[in-house]
């Protein structure tokens, strides 16, 4: 009898808890399960693993499809694109300079000579030029191409030389001092960064440019046989009085039949191992001719003008065939 209504007993409540779970499966109502859990544990990484997507740095930013550097700068293309220089008219730049500011009027006269240097006003256009540069350059004038330094304690005209990129000679000239001697409070016109010099082969000819701008030209002689290197150079060694190193002993300064090199010399630099140079001679008929052994001629006169102007390190010279 007591087995019976512990089977009995044990059969009912089988029977309610079948009804209990049906009635919560109607009602939306879920048992938790293992499978479930492990779900719900998996969905915060998934979510996590979803950050690039919902980010998606790469598609959002698109950097280089933004950007596009080369697209829009597009550098070689805006260089290269460049219009040529506008051609110059040499008696109209002429007409024009006798009004134009002293820069100005430089800028357009070398246009004018360079573009149209057989032309029949090069004569008066280089005559012109020559005027002009001396203003700008060559007098102790203020000029806005120029620099007006003001002298202050411990200068010295070889610290104001370098800081300058110009020569002690040129500063010297252009002040019109006598004497390497400058004084506080003294206010100097200083030409900076040098000058350039062109010197064409076929033609004999030297001329200096600033920034481009014609300043003077001179006739040369080469060397034999061609023997005068071409290319771009800088103005190296500047040496005063120099000595000549031929074959044998130096031979000295002002020995006009074994030293051929005049009162100056300034190193072609970048050209042999420094046996080229720009110098004076004591043979003014060479000029014009192939005579030298490779170096660029020039009668004495001429040469203390055009060393005053080159800085060694700075100075281009160029030597065309």
């Amino acid at each position: 009898m007591r087995r019976s209504s512990l089977a009995l007993i044990f059969a009912v409540v089988i029977i309610a808890i079948v009804l209990i779970i049906r009635a919560r499966s109607q009602t939306g109502e879920v048992t938790p399960s293992p499978r479930p859990a492990t779900a719900t544990r998996v969905a915060p990484a998934s979510g996590t693993a979803a950050v690039p997507t919902t980010a998606t740095a790469p598609s959002t930013a698109t950097a280089p499809t933004t950007a596009t550097p080369p697209t829009t700068a597009t550098p070689p293309t805006t260089a290269t694109a460049a219009p040529p220089a506008k051609a110059v008219d040499p008696a109209k730049a002429m007409a024009t300079a006798d009004t134009a500011k002293p820069a100005a009027a430089l800028k357009l006269l070398s246009a004018a000579l360079t573009q149209n240097p057989k032309s029949e006003h090069a004569p008066a256009i280089k005559a012109r030029l020559i005027k002009l540069t001396d203003a700008i350059f060559f007098s102790a004038k203020p000029n806005p191409l120029t620099t007006a330094y003001t002298v202050v304690a411990n200068d010295t005209l070889g610290k104001l030389a370098r800081e300058h990129k110009t020569t002690i000679e040129l500063i010297q000239f252009v002040n019109g001092l006598k004497t390497d001697i400058i004084h506080v409070g003294d206010t100097l016109k200083i030409i900076p960064g040098g000058f350039d010099v062109e010197v064409i082969k076929s033609q004999f000819k030297l001329t200096v440019y600033k920034d481009g701008a014609w300043v003077r030209e001179f006739t040369v002689g080469l060397g034999k046989d061609g023997s005068t290197p071409v290319g771009e150079f800088l103005a190296g060694h500047r040496i005063p009085r120099p000595p000549y190193y031929g074959d044998g002993a130096p031979i000295p300064f002002g020995d006009k039949t074994k030293n051929p090199l005049g009162t100056r010399w300034v190193t072609v630099q970048g050209a042999g191992s420094g046996q080229y140079g720009i110098h004076g001679t004591w043979e003014p008929e060479s000029m014009g001719k192939e005579a030298s052994k490779g170096c660029v001629r020039m009668l004495n006169a001429d040469v203390e003008w055009v060393y005053r102007l080159l800085v060694s390190g700075v100075s281009k010279i160029t030597i065309k065939p």
